[in-house]
């Protein structure tokens, strides 16, 4: 009965994250490179925007140009008539540059997310937005109603004691007479992998 309850469990974790990527649109910039004059940037128009809201998180991809040695940023813009800098306005995200008018970015950094204020939604999702920046190359921005999750630490199992089981194999796991293997641990695991390649198959779905 606990097996089927786990089946249960894991299949209703899986399609709730098919419904969460399911609602993340995704652009591709196609490896546009904005290189190193400012002379270069990335148009992405208006109906990318269409479930944009003051609470959604863009995120932005990139590659960083390795043989820059000093200076790297992004300036997402309104791609109204001013192309005004999407001022995040207290709003939180990521660290201003020094002048207030682009995020800096590090050199092993691979993405950046923040926030498009109340004022500059309308226009957003009316005119589209514009991506500035020096020594990166875009790849893909996502806009999600969830935060983005960070990468967690990778978990170390702690070494297994030695011992003599009852017929003297070493680490040999005891009976437990009272959770008999049933074998549908193992449907779970098969059915979790089956709904959450379904879930894979949604997020690599991209819109140029």
């Amino acid at each position: 009965m606990k097996s089927l309850k786990l089946v249960a469990g894991i299949v209703a974790a899986a399609t709730a994250a098919i419904s969460l990527t399911s609602a993340v649109g995704a652009y591709d910039f196609g490896n546009k490179n904005l290189g190193k004059n400012w002379s270069i940037n990335a148009e992405i128009p208006a109906e990318e925007f269409a479930s944009l809201t003051e609470n959604s998180y863009v995120t932005i991809t990139f590659d960083v140009d390795q043989t820059e040695t000093e200076y790297w940023c992004i300036k997402p813009c309104d791609k109204a008539e001013s192309w005004v800098f999407i001022d995040p306005d207290g709003v939180g995200g990521p660290e201003l540059s020094e002048g207030k008018d682009s995020y800096p970015i590090q050199q092993d950094d691979t993405s950046i997310t923040f926030k498009v204020p109340s004022q500059f939604v309308e226009s957003v999702k009316a005119n589209g937005m514009a991506i500035m920046g020096h020594s990166i190359t875009l790849k893909e921005m996502t806009i999600s109603d969830k935060a983005p999750e960070t990468e967690a630490a990778p978990e170390t199992s702690a070494p297994a004691e030695s011992g003599t089981g009852a017929a003297g194999d070493v680490n040999k796991p005891s009976d437990d007479k009272n959770n008999a293997n049933t074998g549908i641990e193992g449907v779970a695991v098969v059915a979790a992998i089956a709904v959450l390649s379904a879930s894979a198959i949604v997020i690599s779905r991209k819109r140029k």
